[in-house]
């Protein structure tokens, strides 16, 4: 299996970004300006988290991290926690072990490559219907880093090759395979995709239910020949099942 805590640590530094919340119909509800930084102590353990938030909705022309913080979260990581996957890109995710009546579902994302960090919070309601996303763009402090532009269906049509990794879960043990991949994506295979700005996109079923296995997905165009795709499995009783990764390039003909 790959090292997870090692893998975690490519995630090291201090992110510059926002958390967008946007509604059901992927209106913009809320913009709040972050700072995330993640530091390993100076022995190494535990690595430090640090999140700071600024007031929602600053003005264009405004300093978006002017002033004091209105939040601080604080964590401190002694072991890479369960409920992560760590890819060996540095990508993640994580969300809901099992589906339940009444509970709320969700899935999250994060992309990494280079300085951007692009991160998707997928939201469930207590019915299973598909609520709303979040989604966090993030540059690493110091970089020339920005974000890009809302994704076009249209750019992802054609021919990609890659590589895939699936971690399966079962019985507490996790097990890692490894392959080649490859697909053609048409405009029919996009019809449920919803795109996002800073390249972004996701698949979201709704409803989940426990009367058949479903799949989450989130999509990443990190460039016009660079896509990664994160998945979330989960079984007909709503169990999670597994997690994937394909990182793919695009076939110039």
């Amino acid at each position: 299996m790959l090292d997870q805590w090692e893998l975690l640590l490519r995630n090291v530094g201090e992110w510059h970004g926002s958390f967008n919340t946007y509604d059901s119909g992927l209106q913009l509800k809320r913009r709040q300006p972050s700072i995330l930084t993640l530091e390993p102590a100076a022995a190494g353990v535990p690595v430090n988290l640090s999140l700071l938030f600024w007031p929602d909705n600053p003005l264009p022309a405004e300093n978006p991290y002017g002033g004091e913080p209105v939040k601080q979260i604080r964590q401190s990581f002694y072991q890479p926690d369960q409920q992560l996957t760590f890819f060996p890109t540095g990508s993640f995710c994580r969300g809901s072990l099992q589906l339940a009546p009444f509970i709320r579902f969700y899935a999250e994302f994060c992309f990494l490559l280079g300085d951007r960090r692009h991160r998707q919070v997928l939201l469930w309601d207590g019915s299973g219907r598909f609520d709303h996303p979040v989604l966090i763009s993030e540059m690493r402090a110091g970089s020339q880093a920005g974000q890009l532009p809302q994704l076009q269906p249209e750019w992802l049509t054609g021919y990609w090759q890659g590589r895939q990794v699936v971690f399966t879960a079962e019985g507490g043990n996790a097990d890692t395979q490894e392959s080649a991949c490859s697909l053609r994506l048409t405009p029919s295979d996009l019809t449920t995709l919803r795109c996002l700005p800073d390249g972004g996109g996701f698949i979201a079923p709704s409803p989940v239910t426990q009367r058949s296995g479903f799949t989450v997905e989130a999509w990443w165009l990190a460039s016009p020949q660079h896509l990664e795709r994160l998945f979330r499995h989960y079984n007909a009783s709503g169990s999670f099942l597994a997690s994937q990764q394909q990182v793919l390039q695009k076939l110039v003909a």
